[in-house]
C-alpha cells in the first residue's frame, strides 16, 4: 500500500516537472522567437545552406514547431565570397532534419516559399540599384543531394505579373572558381537586360483581375551557364503602357546551352500586330531573328512618349514589314545583317512621298540593297533597284511617274535644274528607264543615264504632243541624244494667225550643255517645225530674234552649232537653214511684207545674226539677200537684189495713192542703224520695165482729137515704158543723178532726192524732144526740143511744174543730147516662173537703155 502511494506521488511530481519543463520550453521558445535564436543557430543555418550551394546571410531566425525555422531578411549571394548579391528574401521557411537539430546539427531539407518574397537587384554591387520584386511566393524548393535543388509548383507575382515555376538546379559548390572576363561581361549584359525588364514592367498598367501569366521550367548547373535549359511562355491581355494598349501577347521561348530561342511571339495592339521568332547566343551575343509587323511605329513611339527620330517618315497606313536577319555585339557596337520586305502606303519623308512603296531589301548596318523596288502614284508606277553605301549610291529604274512628282522627288541639283523647266497637264504621260550613280560625300560627283518618252508635255513653255530622248548627264555635262519631238502648235500665235499645221516634228542627234563654258551644242537637228519654238527650248534671246520671221507654215529646218547661255557675250555660233513652200511675213521699211517660198540660212553669233543666201518671192518677183543684224539695236547691214517686182503690188503694200504699173529690178547695198528708216544708208541701182510711166502727145493739141476719131486713147501718144537709175541713200534720203527713161521720140533724164522717212520728193526731169514733137514745140523754147520739169511734195502724189531749162549734170548730158533706144537685158526663168537675173546668185545685172 505504501509502495503504491510512493509511486503515485512520484507520478505527480514527474507530471508537475513535465508541465514545468513544457512551460519553461514554451517560455524559452517564446522568448527566443521574440529576441532571436542564438547566433550559433544563424551560423548553423547559413553553413547548412552553404552546404547545399546556397550562400546566404540570415538576419533573424525563429522556430516554428512542427514547421521548421523561419529566416527573416535573407540575403543570397552568387558565391562564398559574398561580393555579389543574387537576391533578398524578406522571409523564408527552412525545413530542417528534426532529429539532427536536437543534436545541434543543422541540415536543410527544403525551403518553403509560402508567403515569401524576394528582390533581385539589377546591379548587385549598387545598393541603390533598381530591383525586380517577386512577391506572394508559393511552392517548395527541396534539396536532394549535395547541391541539387528541386523547385515544385512555385508561383508568385512579379510587378503585377503572375508566374508559375518548376525546375531543378545544381547550386554553387563551396570554393567555386572565380568568373572569367567573358562571364563578367555576360553578367553585365544580363544586368542591363534585367534593368530594361524592370523599366518595361513599371511602364505597364496591369489589370489585377487578369494579370499576365508566365510559366517556366528551368534546369541546369549554376556553375555551368552552358548547361542552363529553360522553357517559358507568357500570356497577357489588355495591357496598357502610357497610351499604348496591348490587346494580346503570346510568347513561347527556350534557353538551351546559353542560347535564347523565341519560338513564337505574337503581339496584338490597337496600332497593329507583330509576330516573329528569334535566337541569340547569350555568351557571344550573336543571334538571328525573323518577324512580320504592321505596327504603326510613329503612333507607338508617340503613345510611349519616346522621342521621334529627326527623319521619321509618316505613313497613311501602318507599314507592312517582313524582316529577318542576324546581329552581333562587337567592341565597336552592334553589327546587323538584315533582309526582308516592306510595303508602305502614303509614305512621306522630307520632300519624298509615295502613294505606295514596296521593296525587298538587305542591310548590314552601312550598306543597303533594294531589290524589286516599286513606287506607285495613282495609275503610274516605277520599278527598280538601288545599292546605297556611305561612299556611293547606285540605282536603276523604269516606269512612269508624273512630272510634278519627279520634280519634287529628284533633288540632284543639276538634274533638278533641268526638270524645273518641264510642265505638265492632266493628260501628260512620261515613260522611261534610267540608271545612275551619286557620291553622298561630293554633290558634284554623279552620273545619270536614261531613255524617256513623253506625251502632252511642255519644256520652257513650248508644248509637245510627243517627245523622246536619251539622257547622259553629269555635273559638268548634260547630253540629250537621239531626240525626237512633235511640237503642239494649237496655241501658237503664228500658227493661229495663218491657220498653219497643228504639229511639227524634228529630230536631233545631240544637244549638249557644257557647264564650264556655259554653252549648248547642237548636232544634226532637222525636221519640219517653226524655228523660234525650237530655239526657245535652250535660248530665249535667240528665239526672240527668229520670231520676226512670220512663217505661214512649218518650214523644213536644219540646225547645227553652239549657243551660249552665259550672260554678256557668250561663245555662240548657231547655223539654221530653212526652206518652205508656204510664204512668210517680214517687216521691211515699216511695212509687213508677204514673202513667198522662203529659203535661206540664218547664222546666230555672239553679237549678230547673219542671213545668207535668203531668197523669197515678193511682189510677184524674186528677192535675194545677204544681211547681218547686230544685237542690242546695233542695226543691219547687207545687200539685196530683186527681179521683176510688180509696182502695183509695191504700191499696195506701201499704200501709195497712185498705182503705177511695171516691173522693177535692182540691187541695194545698205546699212541701217536701229529701226528708223532715217538711219538707212547705202547705194544701188534700179530699172523699170513694162511700165506706163506717162504718155507723150506726138501731135500736140491734135493728139486727143486723133485718139477720139480712131477710138483708141493711145493713138497719137507715145509711152515711156522703161527707166533706169543708180542711187545712193544717206540717212534715209534717196538721191540719184542719172535717172533715164525714153520713148521713140523722147529722152528723159533726171536727178533729185526723196526723203524716205518724211516721204517727200524733190526731183528735176529734163526732156529732149525729137521728130514731129520737136518741131511742134520749137516756138515754145529757145533751145530746140529741150524741156525741164520739177516735182515736189509727197512721194505718192508729187506736184510737177514746167520750169526754165538748166544745164544737166555730167552724168545726164550724153544721154539727154543723144537719146538712145531703150532695150532690156533678157532674163532667164527663176523661182515659180519669175524672172531671174542673168548673174551669180544674190546679184542682179541691169544695163541702161541702149541707143
Amino acid at each position: 500500500m505504501r509502495r503504491i502511494r510512493v509511486i503515485h506521488r512520484l507520478r505527480t511530481v514527474l507530471a508537475l516537472l513535465g508541465f514545468l519543463l513544457a512551460v519553461g520550453a514554451a517560455a524559452v521558445l517564446w522568448w527566443a522567437n521574440h529576441t532571436g535564436l542564438p547566433d550559433s543557430w544563424r551560423d548553423g543555418v547559413e553553413q547548412a545552406l552553404a552546404g547545399r550551394g546556397m550562400h546566404a546571410e540570415v538576419r533573424s531566425l525563429r522556430y516554428l514547431p512542427l514547421r521548421g525555422i523561419e529566416a527573416g531578411e535573407v540575403t543570397v549571394y552568387t558565391d562564398d565570397t559574398r561580393t555579389r548579391t543574387l537576391g533578398n528574401f524578406r522571409k523564408l521557411l527552412i525545413e530542417v532534419d528534426q532529429t539532427k537539430l536536437s543534436r545541434g546539427v543543422f541540415r536543410v531539407e527544403q525551403l518553403d516559399l509560402s508567403g515569401a518574397s524576394i528582390s533581385l537587384p539589377a546591379d548587385p554591387e549598387d545598393p541603390a540599384s533598381k530591383t525586380l520584386d517577386l512577391t506572394e511566393l508559393r511552392g517548395r524548393m527541396h534539396f536532394s543531394g549535395a547541391r541539387r535543388l528541386n523547385i515544385s509548383d512555385a508561383s508568385g507575382m512579379i510587378g503585377g505579373l503572375r508566374f508559375a515555376l518548376n525546375g531543378e538546379l545544381l547550386l554553387y559548390r563551396p570554393g567555386a572558381p572565380s568568373d572569367t572576363p567573358e562571364e563578367d561581361s555576360g553578367r553585365a549584359e544580363r544586368r542591363a537586360a534585367l534593368l530594361r525588364i524592370i523599366e518595361t514592367i513599371e511602364s505597364f498598367e496591369i489589370d489585377p483581375k487578369s494579370p499576365p501569366r508566365i510559366r517556366a521550367e528551368i534546369t541546369g548547373d549554376l556553375e555551368k551557364p552552358e548547361s542552363y535549359h529553360a522553357n517559358f511562355s507568357i500570356h497577357a491581355s489588355q495591357l496598357r503602357s502610357r497610351e499604348l494598349e496591348v490587346q494580346r501577347m503570346e510568347l513561347q521561348a527556350e534557353v538551351r546551352n546559353q542560347t535564347l530561342v523565341i519560338h513564337q511571339a505574337d503581339i496584338d495592339s490597337t496600332d497593329g500586330r507583330l509576330n516573329g521568332k528569334a535566337e541569340m547566343e547569350l555568351l557571344s551575343r550573336k543571334g538571328k531573328f525573323a518577324l512580320r509587323s504592321d505596327l504603326d511605329l510613329t503612333e507607338i513611339l508617340t503613345k510611349l512618349r519616346l522621342p521621334l527620330p529627326d527623319m521619321m517618315p509618316t505613313f497613311g497606313k501602318p507599314p507592312i514589314v517582313d524582316l529577318k536577319g542576324k546581329f552581333g555585339k562587337t567592341d565597336e557596337g552592334w553589327d546587323y545583317q538584315l533582309m526582308g520586305f516592306v510595303d508602305v502606303t502614303d509614305a512621306s519623308l522630307l520632300h519624298y512621298s509615295a502613294e505606295r512603296l514596296s521593296t525587298s531589301f538587305s542591310w548590314d548596318g552601312s550598306r543597303l540593297l533594294l531589290e524589286d523596288f516599286s513606287l506607285s502614284e495613282g495609275p503610274r508606277s516605277l520599278t527598280g533597284r538601288a545599292f546605297i553605301t556611305p561612299d556611293v549610291v547606285r540605282y536603276q529604274a523604269s516606269g512612269s511617274l508624273t512630272v510634278p512628282y519627279v520634280q519634287k522627288t529628284l533633288q540632284i541639283r543639276s538634274v533638278a535644274k533641268v526638270l524645273k523647266d518641264f510642265s505638265a497637264v492632266e493628260t501628260t504621260e512620261v515613260q522611261g528607264s534610267f540608271e545612275g550613280r551619286a557620291n553622298p560625300k561630293d554633290r558634284q560627283d554623279w552620273t545619270f543615264k536614261g531613255s524617256f518618252e513623253g506625251r502632252d508635255i511642255s519644256y520652257r513653255g513650248v508644248p509637245a504632243r510627243f517627245a523622246k530622248v536619251d539622257l547622259d548627264l553629269t555635273h559638268q555635262r548634260l547630253d540629250f541624244k537621239d531626240g525626237e519631238v512633235e511640237f503642239d502648235y494649237s496655241d501658237y500665235g503664228l500658227r493661229n494667225r495663218h491657220d498653219g499645221p497643228e504639229t511639227g516634228r524634228i529630230k536631233v542627234d545631240l544637244i549638249r550643255y557644257d557647264r564650264p563654258t556655259e554653252t549648248v551644242a547642237i548636232k544634226s537637228l532637222s525636221g519640219s517645225a517653226y524655228p523660234a519654238p525650237i530655239v526657245r527650248t535652250f535660248a530665249d534671246s535667240v528665239a526672240d530674234q527668229l520670231e520676226v520671221y512670220g512663217f505661214h507654215s512649218t518650214p523644213n529646218v536644219r540646225a547645227e552649232g553652239v549657243v551660249g547661255v552665259k550672260e554678256g557675250r557668250p561663245k555662240q555660233d548657231l547655223t539654221i537653214s530653212f526652206n518652205s513652200p508656204a510664204p512668210v511675213d517680214y517687216e521691211f521699211l515699216g511695212k509687213e511684207l508677204l514673202l513667198g517660198a522662203p529659203e535661206g540660212t540664218v547664222r546666230v553669233m555672239p553679237e549678230s545674226v547673219r542671213v545668207n543666201e535668203l531668197s523669197v518671192g515678193a511682189f510677184d518677183g524674186l528677192i535675194r539677200t545677204d544681211l547681218e543684224a547686230f544685237m542690242n539695236g546695233g542695226g543691219v547691214t547687207g545687200e539685196i537684189d530683186w527681179t521683176g517686182l510688180a509696182l502695183p503690188k509695191i504700191s499696195e503694200a506701201y499704200e501709195f495713192e497712185n498705182s503705177p504699173s511695171g516691173l522693177v529690178t535692182g540691187r541695194f547695198d545698205f546699212r541701217l542703224r536701229g529701226d528708223s528708216v532715217g538711219n538707212l544708208n547705202g547705194e544701188g541701182h534700179v530699172a523699170l520695165e513694162e511700165a506706163e510711166l506717162f504718155d507723150v502727145p506726138m501731135f500736140g493739141p491734135l493728139s486727143p482729137v486723133i485718139a477720139a476719131v480712131l477710138g483708141n486713147r493711145k493713138a497719137g501718144f507715145q509711152e515711156a515704158q522703161s527707166a533706169f537709175c543708180s542711187f545712193e541713200v544717206e540717212d534715209g534720203v534717196f538721191a540719184t543723178e542719172d535717172f533715164l527713161t525714153t520713148t521713140p521720140s523722147l529722152v528723159f533724164t533726171g536727178d533729185g532726192k526723196a526723203d524716205l522717212e518724211d516721204k517727200e520728193i524733190n526731183m528735176t526731169i529734163r526732156m529732149n524732144a525729137r521728130g514731129l514733137l520737136g518741131i511742134i514745140t520749137l516756138p515754145l523754147r529757145p533751145f530746140y526740143g529741150l524741156f525741164q520739169f520739177r516735182g515736189t511734195g509727197p512721194i505718192d502724189n508729187p506736184e510737177w511744174k514746167n520750169v526754165i531749162f538748166t544745164s544737166p549734170p555730167p552724168a545726164q548730158n550724153d544721154n539727154l543730147l543723144a537719146p538712145p533706144k531703150a532695150r532690156a537685158i533678157p532674163a532667164r526663168e527663176g523661182v515659180r516662173g519669175k524672172p531671174k537675173p542673168d548673174s551669180s546668185p544674190g546679184r542682179s545685172r541691169i544695163s541702161p537703155p541702149n541707143r
